[in-house]
């Protein structure tokens, strides 16, 4: 992009956040891509406030590259922007549910005019964020180490910089340092890319942000490497509750052998479409497809009615059904009815929409793998 193009670009955007404060009564507070959304006239010792955290996400390219038996790459990933939104201040009053619906409403518009393609969110209360078009995409696992392995003394040693020697001879535990921010971001993202359709991509200032706000609240990034070669990390809290906020080994094997799965798999990161135009184009399929569905869709009235979908290897968009009966006066029947947020868990492998052979010629982009916290 040049500077004519840039500059441009600054000029939409400036107008569009100035157009979402005026249509929404809220005030936007700009860092670099996050944007921070409050209530404008809200005078409460407690104000609630909605964060617009920027990420670049990684979806499954689709179709799949040429060539077969050869493992997934990060050239089978198509990097796409999205946001992650976290809301504090929140409590069960009257007032503060009607500016969390502006706040809300107002940080789905801006990103639909940015043309941001779906946007996320981490909770656990999901009927305070269904009326807006979430839904659940990723179930989150709860580990804790294998203490005969990670004992006190071995994870201590490791703090103070050493290399820890583990249950064999080549096989040790250490802290992450400067020097492992590129290489773990570069295993994580190739591991990730092998068995995921959606993740957030890391880098080395990604893994660098995560070890400063870990260490604030009591937490450990630890690798382990088989001789120099590293085939895991786990990100550990040891304060008063023990916990792993998340773990990626090179196999499913290594996971066992470290970590211990102590609960069912619980529902963490909602998500919805946002702009789905862009989104679409992501979405494609084996040979022409085309669906009528019923989207519904409370907040974005562009994504709300009776549409037509067209697919096929090349992507994927939807034109609305201006003339809803048939010639012989009947209403036009979609095969498929579903909400916005119903529509995103289906496109990221987390729920099914319908059991047909149409429907399973469509190539999504699951499933997903998301642990930031917010």
């Amino acid at each position: 992009m040049d500077m004519e193009q840039i500059v441009k670009s600054d000029v939409i955007e400036k107008a569009i956040r100035s157009g979402i404060e005026t249509e929404f009564q809220v005030a936007l507070a700009c860092d670099g891509d996050d944007i921070v959304f409050t209530a404008k006239e809200e005078n409460n010792a407690n104000p609630l406030s909605l964060s617009q955290v920027h990420y670049a996400a990684a979806i499954r390219r689709n179709p799949p590259l040429s060539g077969q038996n050869r493992a997934l790459c990060m050239a089978d990933i198509v990097r796409v922007n999205t946001n992650y939104i976290a809301v504090s201040g929140i409590d069960d009053s009257v007032e503060q549910n009607e500016n969390l619906k502006r706040l809300l409403r107002g940080s789905l518009a801006y990103q639909n005019r940015m043309q941001i393609p779906f946007t996320m969110l981490n909770s656990d209360q999901s009927e305070r964020f269904e009326p807006y078009g979430f839904h659940y995409i990723y179930n989150a696992p709860c580990y804790k180490l294998h203490k005969e392995i990670f004992t006190a003394e071995r994870l201590q040693q490791a703090m103070e910089g050493e290399r820890v020697v583990l249950d064999k001879p080549n096989i040790t535990l250490s802290v992450l340092d400067k020097n492992g921010l590129l290489p773990l971001a570069h295993f994580v993202n190739a591991v990730l890319c092998k068995k995921y359709g959606l993740f957030i991509i890391r880098n080395a200032l990604y893994f660098e942000n995560l070890q400063k706000k870990a260490a604030e609240n009591g937490g450990t990034i630890y690798q382990i490497k088989e001789g120099s070669r590293l085939i895991g990390y786990f990100l550990y809290y040891n304060g008063e509750k023990e916990w792993i906020s998340e773990a990626v080994f090179e196999d499913e094997e290594n996971i066992a052998c470290y970590l211990e799965e102590v609960e069912p798999r619980k529902p963490r990161v909602l998500a919805r479409i946002v702009n789905l135009h862009e989104m679409l184009k992501h979405i494609s399929s084996k040979g022409k497809v085309t669906v009528a569905i019923r989207l519904i869709d409370p907040i974005i009235m562009e994504n709300d009615g009776l549409f037509i979908w067209y697919l096929d290897e090349k992507g994927s968009y939807m034109e609305r059904v201006q003339k809803t009966q048939t010639e012989d006066g009947s209403a036009m029947r979609p095969e498929i009815t579903t909400t916005i947020g119903g529509l995103t868990a289906f496109l990221f492998e987390y729920i099914k929409l319908k059991d047909s052979l149409k429907f399973e010629s469509i190539y999504l982009t699951g499933p997903a793998w998301i642990t930031e916290q917010m």
